[in-house]
């Protein structure tokens, strides 16, 4: 029993001494309160100053209540207080042709963080879109093809890039995959758009025999190409090993070649069999040239899908009505009989004055 009572008083002396060692002075809780007063001013002080410097930047002419105005018209150095995650949020969903070149450039620099564009993966590229045209060429040309959302990003969309820059992009995949994708019908087919990256001279050789292995998706995208690109691979299809003359061709060829076909020369268009004018798709028929419609005869032209012949007539309609020597020549028949009967009159006149 006198264990017991001693064992609590021990533990009552101790909780007693405690709370006086935790027990601080008055003089201490005021320096506490002074410096925790002091810490909140500074902070409120540092905040004022950073909101007033962004503005005091800012062009008078801006409006602040356009945030997009603030972003891309406003101070570089408020610019780079945005992380990349938040850049490139606001390029994919922000219309390329109203970002000025120097946001950009700065954009591009905060993205690949002063790098190259080997660390990008497609989704990048994708934010940039157009804006590619103005990311220097050095940049571009170490490209990552080996991430499979690049490749996939250039093969598989239309980016409206100039086309020294497709070719800059065709030379960063022959970096990585070396010079014998023109030996491999599947590898050309992933190429896609690039495609038309590579000269002329390259593309000749692609062998006849790898070409029938070029699927209709690789062939349709080839309108991209320049006018020589297309008639070096138009001179890879007719040969003898790939498609052959187009008098040969049926309606998978023509289906097939589907833009090249805008190649052939205007002497062999009525050669081609009837069967095969029925795969002429309209856009095909939008691409062809103006002097070369004439070469279809009637049953070619009744041959044609709905669609395909009707923009055909419509385009010969609009070829007659724009031809000078016809507009002439309905004018000097309207002209016509107003002289006569101008002189007629001009003859009753003087008859009347003798």
């Amino acid at each position: 029993m006198n264990v017991s009572k001693f064992t609590f008083l021990l533990l009552f002396i101790k909780s007693i001494y405690s709370q006086e060692l935790q027990t601080k002075s008055i003089e201490e809780l005021e320096l506490e309160y002074e410096d925790e007063k002091n810490s909140m001013i500074a902070i409120t002080e540092t905040e004022d100053i950073i909101y007033d410097d962004f503005y005091d930047e800012v062009d008078n002419r801006i409006k602040i209540d356009n945030s997009m105005d603030m972003i891309f018209f406003g101070p570089p150095s408020s610019f780079l207080r945005i992380d990349p995650e938040t850049i490139l949020h606001i390029l994919i969903n922000t219309k390329k042709n109203l970002i000025p070149i120097s946001r950009a450039l700065l954009a591009w620099d905060i993205i690949t963080d002063g790098k190259t564009a080997a660390f990008l993966q497609g989704r990048e590229f994708l934010a940039f879109e157009t804006l590619l045209n103005v990311v220097p060429e050095e940049d571009l040309y170490y490209v990552n093809f080996g991430d499979p959302s690049v490749l996939k990003y250039f093969s598989k969309h239309y980016v409206d890039l100039k086309k020294r820059k497709i070719g800059i992009l065709a030379a960063a995949y022959r970096r990585y995959y070396g010079n014998s994708w023109y030996m491999s019908g599947s590898e050309i087919n992933e190429l896609g758009y690039l495609l038309c990256g590579f000269p002329s001279n390259d593309l000749e050789r692609i062998s006849p025999v790898t070409f029938r292995k070029l699927t209709f998706d690789v062939l349709s995208k080839i309108n991209r190409c320049d006018v020589k690109q297309k008639k070096t691979l138009y001179d890879i299809a007719t040969h003898p090993d790939a498609y052959g003359e187009p008098y040969t061709w049926s309606s998978h060829e023509v289906g097939r070649l589907n833009t090249l076909f805008t190649c052939i020369p205007k002497q062999y268009i009525s050669s081609i069999r009837l069967e095969a004018i029925t795969a002429i798709s309209p856009n095909v028929m939008k691409q062809m040239k103006q002097d070369k419609l004439e070469y279809f005869t009637k049953e070619q032209v009744l041959k044609m899908n709905m669609k395909t012949r009707r923009i055909y007539i419509l385009r010969i309609q609009l070829k007659n009505s724009l031809d000078t020597s016809q507009i002439a020549k309905k004018g000097f028949e309207k002209i016509k009989p107003n002289i006569i009967i101008y002189f007629m009159i001009y003859l009753l006149l003087i008859t009347i004055d003798v």
